[in-house]
């Protein structure tokens, strides 16, 4: 099933976000492929670690080639048997998903709350832990940044005591094939005629 965003300006930056059971890697070449209009084995990804500079591990991302010269920014995550892919041309994008009860344990707020939300009941604690680990995907850290020092709003506000991360971003959340879904893109300005996709098969 496919959602369309709003029509689409010329030039207007793109974001497709799909989910489905089956292994991510597959999913994620079949979007970016559909994004750049180029068959499958046009897209090659690699991996690229933040921290330890591997390309066998972190962050996807598309190697440019003739058929695709500009790569667009891609992500993936995993939840169970489902996966869910991000792709975009409009920044450093990052998506997570987790069961909507995921975050329902026993020491889950020691490890990820920051202050000001330790004591907020009625808090999504699934949701903010799938928007700050988006984040991090986004900004290639992962979690060698400590999660209790940023927060995500839900008009994509960053607080944070971390040096380097962005002031805002560009938040999307939404519930997928039972799982809480955040999709967030770092973009250089502002953008606000993001077109959005989200497509889902539960197959």
């Amino acid at each position: 099933m496919r959602t369309p965003g709003p029509e689409m300006a010329p030039g207007a930056a793109r974001l497709v976000v799909a989910v489905a059971a089956g292994p991510a890697h597959e999913l994620l070449r079949r979007e970016a492929a559909d994004f750049h209009q180029v068959p499958t084995r046009a897209i090659v990804l690699e991996h690229d670690c933040g921290r330890c500079g591997s390309s066998e591990h972190g962050r996807p991302r598309i190697l440019p080639s003739p058929s695709v010269r500009v790569p667009a920014s891609v992500s993936l995550a995993r939840s169970g048997d489902v996966s869910v892919v991000a792709v975009t041309d409009a920044g450093d994008v990052g998506v997570d998903a987790e069961l909507l009860d995921a975050a329902e344990f026993p020491g889950f707020d020691d490890v990820v709350l920051g202050v000001g939300e330790m004591d907020d009941h009625a808090l999504d604690r699934t949701r903010v832990w799938v928007r700050t680990e988006a984040l991090l995907k986004a900004c290639g850290t992962g979690l060698s940044l400590d999660p209790r020092e940023i927060a995500i709003d839900d008009h994509g506000r960053v607080t944070s005591t971390v040096a380097g991360l962005p002031a805002s971003v560009r938040l999307l959340d939404l519930e997928l094939l039972g799982r809480a879904v955040s999709v967030v893109v770092v973009a250089a300005e502002r953008v606000d005629d993001l077109s959005v996709e989200v497509r889902t098969s539960d197959a």
